[in-house]
């Protein structure tokens, strides 16, 4: 019966059990959607990709029927389009193009797009979305040899026009751009009609495409995945569509995950501590008598009335109407506080003590033969009265019963009749009904 503070008060031990079972299922869930998430980035990415290439495509086609003027040696300029013509000659007007392939790609890339640029072969004109000092220095270079065939070339672009369902297309490593330091991924598109190289449309896309795509899908779906290829407890790596080098690499790291989870978890522990102190505290108060701790009448009374076998002690204070009318109620409250901290301090845990009345308690004991019940009342009566208590004299009358096969109503009865015994013979001892 008796009882602690850990009803209340949890052991950090058990604070600590508690928070890494927290952590760990919370770092086991979380680690599992960040993998889920690598799997869908990665393929919404690729599907990203393809697009810019579909649109890409799509300009052969515009090339193709747009119509053509002849222009002098100078440089036009619509909008951010910028036309050079080196030769007078009849060339393509395609800056409302180029302007609308620009706007669907910036959209698809997040407005990285850097330089769209449109090479004419023989190199007589070319368009550029914006004209960059870059591209006009290789552009003057352009000739019959041009460098525009060495890129083909070198970049596998030949006789593309053969290709049904292969990359007709090629996205560059990554490289820094000379003059405005911007590293890029440059997209090229041969052109062809008839079997003939008619232009190369080339795209810069810049690199941070990729970082910028992966921080705001982080952001949108509360994700930890990075673009380290070292430390990560489970990455994809791989080459982006019609591209052989820098392939790209996405993960995730524990450590990441950890510190994420860390806060949740000890959130969620020191909840779980405080609600479950609540409870405790909650339950407490239903069962338990405020002023004793033992506990109370009507919560445990109905649990003795299912019960067939009784070994009980009714202990009443001897003269506590005197006490209260003597020294006040609240010396009284005090009296039955210190006595029944004595009697809890004379029975076992697996006791059961229940605060029956104002100065009454009732006691039954598990496992308790009749010699051991007598002499289980004799210490109790001796607890009490051997010191005094609040510097009063204070002393108890007990009566019992130890019965098998009986209600608790015929026990109470019976240990009740006893009890008159003690008092009429002159208190402070007790009776056990025979």
């Amino acid at each position: 019966m008796r009882t602690s503070n850990k009803n209340t008060n949890q052991h950090p031990l058990t604070l600590l059990k508690i928070f890494a079972l927290f952590f760990c299922m919370f770092s086991s869930l979380y680690l599992i959607y960040n993998i889920y998430h690598i799997e869908k980035f990665h393929q919404k990415y690729i599907t990203k990709i393809q697009a810019v290439y579909s649109y890409t495509r799509r300009f052969g086609s515009y090339y193709d029927n747009s119509p053509e003027e002849y222009k002098h040696k100078s440089i036009y300029t619509t909008g951010n389009v910028s036309l050079i013509v080196n030769t007078k000659s009849k060339v393509k007007i395609l800056s409302d193009g180029i302007s609308k392939l620009r706007s669907e790609l910036n959209q698809l890339t997040n407005n990285n797009i850097w330089t769209i640029a449109v090479f004419e072969n023989p190199a007589d004109y070319a368009h550029f979305d914006p004209i960059r000092p870059e591209y006009l220095d290789q552009f003057d270079k352009y000739g019959e040899n041009s460098v525009m065939h060495r890129i083909v070339e070198r970049e596998g672009l030949t006789n593309t026009y053969q290709s049904f369902y292969g990359c007709n297309l090629k996205l560059t490593e990554s490289y820094i751009e000379d003059g405005s330091q911007t590293r890029i991924r440059t997209l090229y598109y041969p052109i062809y009609n008839k079997m003939h190289l008619d232009a190369l449309l080339a795209i810069d896309i810049k690199t941070k495409v990729f970082s910028e795509a992966l921080k705001k899908y982080n952001k949108s779906y509360l994700t930890m995945i990075n673009m380290n290829d070292n430390s990560n407890i489970y990455k994809i790596k791989g080459l982006l569509p019609c591209s052989q080098l820098n392939p790209i690499s996405i993960g995730i790291n524990i450590l990441s995950v950890f510190k994420v989870v860390f806060f949740p978890a000890l959130l969620l522990t020191i909840l779980y501590s405080y609600f479950n102190i609540y409870l405790v505290k909650k339950r407490h108060n239903i069962q338990r008598d405020q002023m004793t701790n033992f506990y109370r009448r009507d919560y445990y009374e109905k649990k003795w009335l299912k019960q067939r076998n009784f070994n009980l002690l009714i202990i009443d204070i001897d003269h506590f109407k005197k006490i209260n009318d003597t020294y006040g109620h609240e010396v009284g409250d005090d009296v039955i506080r210190h006595v029944a901290q004595r009697i809890n301090n004379s029975i076992r845990t697996k006791d059961i003590a229940v605060r029956w009345g104002g100065e009454e308690f009732i006691i039954t004991f598990t496992d308790m033969t009749p010699p051991q019940l007598h002499i289980k009342a004799g210490q109790i009566c001796h607890s009490i009265a051997s010191v005094p208590i609040l510097n009063l004299s204070i002393t108890v009358s007990i009566g019992g019963i130890s019965a098998t096969d009986i209600n608790f109503n015929d026990a109470y009865k019976a240990a009740d009749k006893a009890l008159y015994v003690s008092k009429n013979q002159g208190r402070n001892q007790y009776t056990i009904a025979e």
